[in-house]
């Protein structure tokens, strides 16, 4: 969101204060509901009881310890979901044509995520992504009425960079997540092609960052964020060496979080100082 902002800042000169905490708002309810669906229909199918924890996958086990019960959970989803609609109305009354699609695509999203989506072959990671890739280019249409360039040198970054947070967590997950009927890619491609995937979707990252440049979508103080590359570069390096040792892997899967919510931020960061430069 913060970097939808500061491109709207940056490429428009608006800046609506009351909108973007309504959109912060929606963002966060949005999140709150997927994530709550996604607990209650793990619990059911069983899978948040056989997953290895790790401090950044696995699932939670408020559900599996019996502190909230599972109506409660999805009532909590149900009500986030309701909430974050009440927010999207807000906005299509006056940006109906252009926002539209994105919020269908996210009540598509938010619904069937993890009992239907997460066992087609291949796209969770690519939902995940989108899905979260098109707050950060909603708020850039909420603050500006249009999807343009700058919007879209948002939106193809965080798309990358959330596809690579779930795809990395789902290494110590595999075996449990294909019992349970996933089918996402780590499975498909097995975790040794996977790693070399993950290192692939980190050079993408920065490769649409120096594009969006080179194109003129982005200004160039945004090549900042390039500075987190060393943490990719430490992410990518213990992800091929062990990729099949869930324990060895947690400093990468630690590693990806710090690198995620760096670039994302610097990206921001590099569109405020263009803004005043």
């Amino acid at each position: 969101m913060f970097a939808g902002l500061a491109a709207a800042f940056y490429s428009h000169r608006v800046l609506n204060g009351i909108d973007g905490l309504l959109v912060l708002a929606g963002a966060l309810l949005t999140h709150a509901s997927v994530n709550a669906f996604n607990n209650y229909f793990d619990y059911r199918s069983g899978i948040d009881r056989r997953t290895k924890k790790t401090p950044f996958s696995g699932g939670v086990e408020i559900l599996v310890e019996g502190k909230m019960s599972p109506p409660s959970a999805f009532m909590v989803a149900l009500l986030s979901l309701v909430g974050a609609g009440l927010v999207s109305i807000y906005f299509l009354v006056r940006l109906f044509i252009v926002l539209l699609p994105i919020v269908i695509y996210g009540l598509f999203v938010i619904v069937l995520y993890t009992p239907v989506l997460a066992k087609v072959h291949g796209i969770s990671e690519i939902v995940a992504g989108t899905g979260f890739g098109l707050m950060g280019l909603g708020t850039y249409v909420t603050q500006t009425g249009l999807i343009d360039g700058p919007g879209i040198a948002v939106f193809v970054p965080v798309t990358i960079l959330v596809a690579l947070l779930l795809f990395l967590n789902e290494f110590p997950d595999s075996e449990v997540d294909q019992a349970a009927g996933r089918r996402h890619l780590v499975i498909l491609l097995g975790k040794k092609k996977a790693a070399w995937v993950y290192v692939a979707g980190l050079s993408a990252t920065y490769i649409s960052i120096v594009l969006a440049v080179l194109v003129d979508y982005s200004p160039v103080p945004v090549l900042i964020s390039l500075a987190t590359a060393p943490i990719a570069y430490k992410a990518g390096r213990i992800a091929l060496k062990s990729y099949n040792h869930a324990p060895a892997l947690v400093p990468a899967q630690g590693f990806n979080v710090i690198m995620i919510l760096s670039t994302i931020l610097l990206i921001a960061i590099g569109y405020a100082i263009a803004a005043f430069v």
